[in-house]
């Protein structure tokens, strides 16, 4: 519950300095549309996600998503579970980077109504263990994609962006030991991915 609040708290003052400046920024163009987010989800979890959108043309968007990750996970050794190697608890630090393209094919509005999203994804962490470990501290990063279908909806200058679909991704670990894998996600492979965003909208 703390990193929820922490989360809330470092994403309403972001979001107010930047719903600012674009207030105060002319469009170039006529009807383009710029969203600012936060991934409500991710937060019960201990990652922080930002997000930012930009209408393109009447029905597509451009966004790209950053997930701050800070969170204590169970490790496990890299060939399994092994009785004279028992889990052990680890902090995890790390980003990943999620650049988006978004389809919005009955768009009453920009950025607006039902849309299929399609993404890829780069990310990178540490770990580091609560207790001292011989192994040292092992570090993480991952690639992969995603399809997302959701609905997308203003409210005032509130935006509610609900989303659901698979991903695909490749972890790789470093080290004797990996995140345990009787967790959800699994390491690897497919996965559903699906949450709920917030954030502030501006139309020009």
């Amino acid at each position: 519950m703390e990193n929820v609040l922490r989360s809330v708290l470092l994403w309403m003052f972001v979001a107010n300095s930047t719903w600012h400046v674009i207030a105060q920024t002319e469009g170039n163009g006529k009807g383009s549309t710029t969203a600012f987010k936060w991934n409500a989800t991710d937060a019960l979890v201990g990652r922080w996600a930002f997000g930012f959108e930009h209408s393109v043309g009447a029905n597509f968007a451009l966004g790209l998503e950053l997930d701050f990750t800070h969170r204590e996970r169970f490790m496990e050794f890299n060939s399994g579970p092994q009785p004279w190697y028992p889990e052990e608890r680890a902090i995890k630090r790390g980003l990943i980077t999620e650049p988006y393209m978004r389809w919005y094919p009955h768009a009453y509005a920009r950025c607006q109504g039902v849309y299929t999203a399609a993404a890829g994804f780069l990310g990178f962490a540490r770990y580091q263990f609560v207790e001292p470990n011989t192994f040292g501290d092992p570090s993480w990063s991952a690639f992969g994609g995603s399809l997302q279908v959701g609905y997308q909806r203003l409210l005032g200058c509130w935006v509610v962006d609900g989303y659901l679909g698979g991903t695909w991704a490749n972890d790789d670990y470093s080290g004797a030991y990996i995140e345990s894998t009787a967790l959800f996600p699994p390491p690897s492979g497919w996965r559903v991915s699906a949450g709920l965003r917030l954030g502030l909208m501006r139309q020009r």
